[in-house]
C-alpha cells in the first residue's frame, strides 16, 4: 500500500512536531511537577483545530482524516503521552457523537469540542468490569421519559476538569433474547443532579491527566440523551475502540521514536571503558531493535488508519496494532532504561517517564490479553 502523505497531511505533521518541541514538551514538564491538567496548552491546541480534527465542518470542526490524525498523534506523544491521550480519549468522544448522536446531541456538543470548550470523556471501565463488559453493574431503569442511573465507574479519563461535559456513559439497560445483557450509551451533562465525581488516583504517570471514579446515585437521564438505539451500547463503544486502539499504535509510534532518540544521545555521550558506549554490540543491539520498533509500529498502524479511513472492517487488524504496538514500546522502555543504568533510575531523566508510561499501554483500551483472544475469534478458534 503506497503510504505517501498528501502535502495537507505533511503540513499538519510539521506543526504537530513543532507544537509539541515548542509547547508540549515544556508543558510536560510543568504537568510532572504540580501535577495539573494543562488548561492553557489544550487552548493553544484547540484554537488551531486540533481538538476538532475529525469533527465535520457543519459543527466547527477540521473535517481531517484519521490517518492525518495518527500522523500528528504520533509526534505528540514523542514529547507527552499524557497530553497525547487526553487528546485521544477526546476525539473517541467526539467521534462517537459524529457517527452515533442524535442531532440535538451532535448540535449541543460537536462545536464546543471542536473549539475545545469542552473535553469528552469515555465512561466504561468498572472496579469489577473492565474487559469483562458481562460483569457491568451499573444500570439505566426506564423511568417515564428518562432513565435512572445507578452505579460506579473507574479509571474514567478527562472526566473532572473544569471543561468537561458530555460523558458518554455505558449501562446495563436491559436483557437480550440470548440472556446477555443488553447495554446501552448515554450523555452525561457535567453537572446533572445524581452524578458525581469521585476520588481521583495516585498514580505513577500522566500526572496531568484526570483520571478518577464516577458515582451515579439515582441519577436520570433524558430520554433523549440516549445515544443511538437502545442496546447498541457495546457495538458503538467498539467501533470507537478501533480508532483508540489504531491511536495506540501512533502513541506506542511515539513513545518508541522518544526512548530511541533519548539513548542515541546518552549513548553518544556516556563514555565507559574509554569509548562511547554507543560503540559497543550490545548497546548497538538494542538501539537497533528500537529503530526496528519504531518503523513497524509506524507501518502497521498507518496500514489500520488507512483501513478505517476508508470504512472497511478493521476489527481484527486494530486489535493487532494495540497488542504488537504497546508490546513494543514496552520493551523500548526496558532497554532505553537499561543504556541509561543507573540514570534511568533518576526523575530528571526523561527515559524514566518513557518507563513509566510504556506499561499502562498494554492495559489501556482492552488489555493485551482481551486484544489476543479477539484476534484468534477472528481467525475461526
Amino acid at each position: 500500500m503506497n503510504y505517501e502523505l498528501t502535502e495537507e497531511q505533511t503540513q499538519i505533521q510539521r506543526l504537530a512536531r513543532e507544537f509539541s518541541i515548542e509547547e508540549i514538551e515544556p508543558a510536560q514538564i510543568k504537568m510532572d511537577e504540580d501535577h495539573e491538567f494543562p488548561y492553557d496548552l489544550w487552548k493553544k491546541w484547540s484554537d488551531l483545530g486540533m481538538a476538532g480534527m475529525l469533527i465535520p465542518e457543519e459543527y466547527g470542526g477540521s473535517d481531517l482524516d484519521p490517518v492525518t490524525y495518527i500522523l500528528a498523534l504520533e509526534e505528540v506523544a514523542r514529547a507527552s503521552n499524557t497530553f497525547a491521550l487526553i487528546w485521544q480519549v477526546h476525539v473517541l468522544v467526539a467521534n462517537i457523537y459524529i457517527k452515533f448522536g442524535s442531532e440535538f446531541l451532535k448540535n449541543h456538543y460537536l462545536p464546543l469540542y471542536a473549539a475545545g470548550e469542552k473535553l469528552g470523556a469515555f465512561g466504561l471501565t468498572e472496579p469489577g468490569a473492565g474487559s469483562d463488559t458481562a460483569n457491568m453493574t451499573t444500570k439505566a431503569v426506564k423511568k417515564g421519559e428518562a432513565w435512572s442511573i445507578n452505579g460506579t465507574k473507574t479509571f474514567i479519563s478527562n472526566a473532572g476538569t473544569d471543561i468537561s461535559d458530555g460523558l458518554v456513559l455505558m449501562a446495563v439497560t436491559g436483557e437480550k433474547e440470548n440472556g446477555k445483557k443488553a447495554i446501552s450509551s448515554f450523555s452525561i451533562p457535567h453537572t446533572l443532579p445524581g452524578y458525581s465525581l469521585g476520588q481521583s488516583w495516585d498514580k505513577m504517570a500522566w500526572f496531568g491527566m484526570d483520571n478518577r471514579e464516577l458515582v451515579f446515585e439515582d441519577c436520570l437521564v433524558p430520554e433523549e440523551r440516549l445515544i443511538g438505539t437502545e442496546g447498541q451500547g457495546l457495538k458503538q463503544a467498539l467501533d470507537g475502540l478501533n480508532l483508540g486502539r489504531i491511536a495506540f499504535g501512533a502513541i506506542s509510534a511515539g513513545l518508541i521514536q522518544s526512548c530511541l532518540e533519548e539513548s542515541l544521545k546518552y549513548a553518544k555521550d556516556r563514555v565507559a571503558f574509554g569509548n562511547p558506549i554507543s560503540s559497543y554490540q550490545l548497546i548497538q543491539a538494542k538501539i537497533a531493535d528500537m529503530a526496528t520498533y519504531a518503523e513497524a509500529v509506524r507501518q502497521f498502524t498507518l496500514y489500520a488508519a488507512n483501513l478505517h479511513a476508508k470504512g472497511t472492517p478493521c476489527h481484527k487488524e486494530a486489535a493487532m496494532v494495540k497488542l504488537f504496538s504497546t508490546r513494543h514500546a514496552t520493551q523500548a522502555t526496558l532497554d532505553a532504561y537499561q543504556i541509561h543504568g543507573g540514570y534511568g533510575f533518576m526523575h530528571e531523566y526523561k527515559v524514566n517517564r518513557l518507563f513509566r508510561e510504556g506499561k499502562i499501554l498494554e492495559i489501556g483500551e482492552g488489555t493485551n490479553e482481551i486484544q489476543q483472544l479477539f484476534i484468534a475469534r477472528e481467525l475461526g478458534c
